[in-house]
């Protein structure tokens, strides 16, 4: 069982209307609510593909219920601490041709005692967990504390972990040694504090996070594809050719694929690939991670790597 640990989630709510304009008043055609997260989209993605996996993530008000509402009706298996503040909302505006506007309402302020349930859940969540997970932003500095914490936790049971966030989270997470760090460039700009414009310097930045703590390194590029490194070995994977419907939730799709791989004993660079087919299946439908693994399967003859 994987472990899919989210610390800042979010209700998705998504408004299909027929073009976004500067107006008054829009008519909505079609709502939809997805319980968002990047760990939750990745428990979706593993369940589609017939992994077991567990969701643990913080909720709290009547977001956070309605966000567990909808992780039950996807049939996710969940572990919730509730908090005592409001569970974010994100609302997006979405054209007939796809494109969209995102609002996001700010994440709760975590209290001491909202720690203290935190830690106390988690430890129920990772028993019996054979990989788990870190995916998104945490909320706040206490949140970001956590990050270590519970990587070191997974380590000393001897499991692997995977780390996909930015900011102070990612700063903390990298010293405690995560088996896979995973960010897009921008993260990963900041996070060094300089461009990553050419191969030299992504390159240079895949070095930096392996040397930092990673023991397999991954920054995704967005329409350029991916890099991938391990401490032997570099590759990169470009894109196929395929109709975007919604990209969002890519980068979830390729941890849940690359994960799941690496459990199965795979060579990393199966793990990679395999992680770059699910992440381009998945974006040729429009509810993020909603994927099976027939659909990876079909598009990992696509994907080509070529050693740097």
């Amino acid at each position: 069982m994987i472990l899919c640990v989210t610390l800042n989630p979010l209700v998705d709510t998504s408004f299909f209307v027929d073009e976004i304009r500067p107006v008054y008043r829009t008519e909505v055609k079609r709502v939809t609510h997805v319980a968002g997260g990047k760990g939750t989209n990745v428990a979706r993605a593993l369940k589609g593909m017939g992994e077991p996996a567990r969701a643990f993530t913080l909720l709290g008000g009547w977001t956070g219920r309605h966000h567990a509402a909808l992780m039950e009706a996807d049939g996710l298996e969940t572990v919730i601490a509730w908090i005592s503040g409001e569970t974010r909302l994100s609302i997006t505006i979405v054209d007939q041709h796809y494109e969209q506007r995102g609002y996001f309402t700010p994440p709760p302020v975590l209290t001491p005692e909202d720690i203290s349930v935190v830690r106390a859940t988690f430890a129920q969540a990772i028993e019996g967990a054979s990989a788990m997970c870190i995916c998104g932003s945490a909320p706040g500095k206490e949140g970001a504390a956590l990050v270590p914490e519970f990587l070191q936790a997974a380590t000393a049971r001897g499991i692997p972990t995977l780390l996909d966030t930015y900011g102070e989270a990612l700063r903390q997470g990298l010293p405690a040694r995560p088996t896979i760090v995973k960010a897009n460039r921008k993260e990963v700009s900041e996070y060094l504090g300089c461009p990553l414009d050419t191969l030299a310097d992504r390159l240079k930045a895949l070095d930096e996070l392996l040397k930092r703590g990673a023991r397999w390194a991954i920054i995704t590029l967005g329409e350029e594809g991916a890099l991938f490194a391990t401490e032997e070995k570099r590759w990169s994977a470009r894109p196929p050719h395929v109709q975007v419907i919604n990209p969002m939730g890519s980068g979830d799709a390729m941890t849940a694929a690359a994960i799941s791989a690496l459990l199965r004993g795979w060579p990393p660079e199966e793990c990679f690939r395999y992680g770059m087919a699910a992440a381009v299946a998945n974006v040729t439908s429009f509810v993020p991670c909603a994927l099976s693994e027939q659909e990876i399967k079909a598009m990992l003859e696509r994907i080509v790597l070529t050693p740097l």
